[in-house]
């Protein structure tokens, strides 16, 4: 038996098991405790059994979870949390806990913080109940896209807060450093409109050196223009920004989303990953940002804003950003390999472009790999485990396939993504079934590439998937949903890998774009953290993938018996679900790193399970195998525990960018 317990900042993800099946178990209710308070909450239930009323404030003890590993989007960030798993039998209505049990996880914490990395990841899932409840009473009847849109640009709105969660805080924490401390704060930028993030920057004045491209698109009025952000660039110029606008010629962007704070005349700390300066960045994409509190790091991407500055013209050219052979020549010879000053891990950081020429307009078959993809995918081929990830649009060749080809080499390789692009997600499929994996993406009224279950793109639900409390949701509000640009490998092993930043996996973007791609190697927590990420946003994307695609094999209410337990264990009681043994397979990193409460802990190791003397309760023949050990009689079960009055939950979270 054993139950263990994952967080980020965003969100705890946890996993058990009693050994096997549980003969006339029909779920667990599931209660979060609060360390430092000393209370224990029931979660809420996300489904019924079919035929009662979906009530407000209905919990887990009524409605048991079914499944054998869980999510809590509402645990609040930066309290330290243990998860109680009691197993519940009896029928609809009538629940009793069962005379085993209960489990209880590992102490977690919700904080960014590892050491000299802080991981930030935001609710920017916006296919959910609770954003389509939230739209739809106060749209005044309006389309829920434009309703998001009055949310996320009012600051202090609920829902944007709720949204983007502590990426604000990410993206506003150097400028307000950099405004009480005096310092300067250097920045590359391919998107700017936050209100919120540019309150920060503006104070800054003269002490803000700022490099911001262009992206194509519409203006305000609806009119075509080579410049989206042109008013947010002259705001910017008249606060007295020291602004570089760096034009970038077709087909190539200025794509990098990274602040160095620089003190004196010494780099001190870097931010960067996938979150646009925007709205939408914001709140209407998932995204995630590390701060790097390294010097080694800072000087690294400070070195690189000044190449990227001395590779710009000066203002009057259509292009100002011409790429040309100093910059690129610099950053093939990379990375800047860096050992992390609190020895948690290490970094390789790779800058774009980087190949010795821009991409063909038709690339051939024999087309180069770039220099930081080689490094990526030499990593992915080695993966022992698991390999997790979410991308945007990498196009081709990308990760995707070859995460592909690891899969098909090693078919035991744990692997789940999730990604915007449907063509991504054929892609995979094709790479695993011996075809051709197509460059060119299908036609308008082309028949849609197949998917795999394993690698799917994003899909909400309809109006036409709706049934009983479900309702039609908004999947997305421009051109991206998942923005991320994550690959997670081995997360549980001391040899893990996270590949993050601003660039989209794919040769496009070494070739023809401004980009950092970050190997972070050996770094247990912030694997950890990446890992919980990836495995959130895919299990909110698999359920609406089965009730598009197989609508008999995606859950509508909960099971009147314990036959919802076949699709985790086999005749044996052995453990047939991949994903079920992928976290069971994991012992979360007990490194004693800082955490926001002196405490609090931010990883425990879990505790042995002594409530049935280490012997599971679960029947068959693997179970079988302890009866030679003597089971201790079942005390008489107690009620469920009374808890304190829980809060509301918070909203449950969860342009064209690149």
């Amino acid at each position: 038996m054993k139950a263990v317990a994952f967080s980020n900042n965003d969100i705890a993800v946890f996993a058990w098991t009693f050994g096997g099946k549980l003969k006339g178990c029909l779920g667990f209710a599931i209660y979060r405790i609060d360390v430092l308070a000393g209370t224990e909450t029931p979660l809420p239930a996300m489904a019924t059994f079919d035929g009662q009323s979906a009530d407000p404030g209905r919990t887990t003890v009524v409605d048991p979870i079914q499944k054998f590993f869980w999510k809590d989007v509402y645990a609040i960030r930066g309290k330290t949390y243990k998860y109680k798993i009691v197993p519940m039998g009896g029928t609809p209505g009538n629940l009793a806990p069962m005379p085993y049990g209960p489990l209880i996880t590992n102490q977690i914490q919700l904080t960014p913080h590892y050491g000299t990395l802080s991981a930030y990841f935001n609710r920017g899932i916006l296919a959910t109940q609770a954003t389509a409840k939230a739209l739809n009473d106060t749209s005044g009847g309006g389309p829920m896209a434009d309703a998001l849109t009055q949310h996320i640009y009012t600051i202090g709105d609920p829902l944007r807060n709720d949204l983007a969660g502590d990426m604000i805080d990410a993206l506003t924490s150097l400028p307000k450093e950099a405004a009480q401390s005096g310092a300067t704060l250097k920045c590359a930028f391919y998107e700017l409109d936050d209100p919120e993030v540019i309150g920060t920057l503006k104070p800054l004045q003269g002490s803000l050196n700022l490099i911001l491209t262009n992206m194509p698109g519409q203006d305000g009025t609806g009119q075509p223009t080579n410049d989206v952000y042109e008013p947010e660039r002259e705001a910017m110029k008249a606060a007295g920004a020291d602004v570089t606008d760096r034009f970038m010629a077709a087909n190539h962007i200025g794509h990098n989303k990274f602040q160095v704070l620089v003190q004196g005349d010494k780099p001190q700390a870097a931010l960067f990953g996938s979150t646009n300066v925007t709205a939408h960045g914001l709140c209407a994409q998932t995204n995630n940002t590390i701060i790097a509190r390294s010097a080694a790091v800072a000087v690294a991407y400070d070195d690189y804003w000044i190449r990227l500055r001395q590779d710009t013209l000066p203002p009057g050219p259509k292009v100002t950003g011409p790429q040309d052979e100093p910059l690129r020549s610099a950053d093939a010879k990379g990375p800047v390999s860096v050992d992390l000053e609190d020895g948690s891990g290490k970094i390789d950081i790779w800058f774009s472009p980087n190949t010795p020429k821009q991409r063909a307009s038709k690339p051939k078959p024999d087309e180069p790999t770039p220099p930081d993809l080689q490094a990526l995918f030499d990593l992915i081929g080695k993966a022992q485990q698991s390999i997790l990830f979410l991308v945007f649009e990498p196009g081709y060749p990308s990760i995707v396939d070859a995460i592909g080809q690891a899969q098909k080499v090693n078919p035991a390789l744990f692997v789940r993504g999730a990604v915007t692009d449907a063509t991504a997600a054929g892609e995979f499929y094709t790479a695993i079934h011996d075809g051709q994996v197509p460059v060119a993406r299908p036609k308008k009224g082309d028949a849609p590439l197949p998917e795999d279950f394993r690698v799917i793109h994003t899909r909400g639900v309809t109006k036409g998937d709706a049934f009983g409390q479900w309702t039609q949701e908004l999947n997305q509000a421009g051109h991206a949903v998942i923005h991320d640009k994550i690959v997670v490998i081995d997360p549980f092993s001391d040899n893990c890998v996270v590949a993050m930043g601003s660039h989209n996996d794919g040769y496009k973007a070494s070739y023809n774009n401004d980009e950092n791609l970050n190997l972070i190697k050996g770094h247990r927590a912030v694997a950890e953290a990446y890992a919980a990420h990836c495995l959130d946003v895919y299990d909110h994307y698999a359920w609406r993938y089965w009730l598009e695609s197989e609508k008999d094999k995606a859950w509508h209410f909960l099971k009147a018996d314990d036959s919802w337990q076949d699709a985790y264990f086999a005749a044996d009681n052995s453990v047939k679900s991949s994903e079920l043994n992928f976290w069971l397979a994991a012992v979360p990193k007990t490194d004693a790193l800082p955490t926001m409460h002196a405490t609090g802990s931010t990883r425990v190791r879990p505790a042995l399970q002594e409530q049935t003397g280490g012997l599971s309760p679960a029947v068959g023949p693997h179970a079988a195998k302890a009866k030679s050990a003597k089971t201790p009689k079942s005390a008489k079960s107690p009620k469920p525990e009374k808890t304190t009055k829980a809060t509301k939950p918070a909203l449950q979270r969860k342009t064209k960018s690149k």
